[in-house]
């Protein structure tokens, strides 16, 4: 087939428009996504004033450990953002730290967490059996510490666990949204 002037003109004007007409709607797309992204500010930081760390009911255990869900909650009354790890340690009675305090676990990244007010984020606690990691160097524990990410100050709880007296037997993830606890609203 033989293309005359005329022809390779209008298939030039052609692919010219649909070009034009790829790129404007690229372009539409990108600018309806910019104002909301900026529309929506971000939360403050939270600090430890407006925090509270809870324990949800130990997992079931597998392959030499124990998962519990650590629960963040608002308890101030405007939204606000976590991001990062925790702090986490075990308290022997005496209130002293027992153990090596928590590893973090290396995932997906650190998100950015905003917790609404009354709402609740969570990590995951990754606790060794002792029985099999340092069946003759553990050490029992009754609380827990926690330093919510950015926070200076500690949330203390409960909590009954066994870890290895010289060695990390704990491991901790980054902040997720929501509560970890099926079921559980947190609002």
């Amino acid at each position: 087939m033989k293309l005359t002037r005329r022809t390779g003109r209008w298939i030039t004007a052609s692919i010219g428009i649909a070009c034009a007409a790829a790129l404007a709607s690229t372009a539409t797309l990108a600018a309806s996504a910019a104002p909301s992204a900026l529309a929506r500010p971000a939360a403050p930081a939270c600090g430890s004033g407006s925090l509270t760390v809870w324990t949800g009911a130990q997992a079931d255990g597998a392959a030499g450990h124990f998962g519990y869900q650590l629960e963040i909650s608002n308890i101030g009354h405007h939204a606000c953002s976590l991001q990062g790890y925790p702090g986490v340690s075990v308290l022997g009675g005496n209130g002293h730290q027992v153990g090596k305090p928590a590893s973090r676990i290396m995932g997906l990244g650190t998100p950015n967490v905003v917790i609404p007010a009354g709402g609740t984020a969570h990590v995951v606690l990754i606790v060794a059996d002792t029985g099999i990691a340092c069946p003759n160097s553990r050490v029992n524990g009754s609380e827990i510490k926690v330093f919510a990410p950015g926070a200076f100050h500690a949330n203390r709880n409960s909590f009954s666990a066994s870890v290895c007296k010289h060695r990390v037997s704990l491991q901790v993830d980054a902040v997720h949204p929501g509560a970890g606890i099926p079921g559980f609203s947190g609002s």
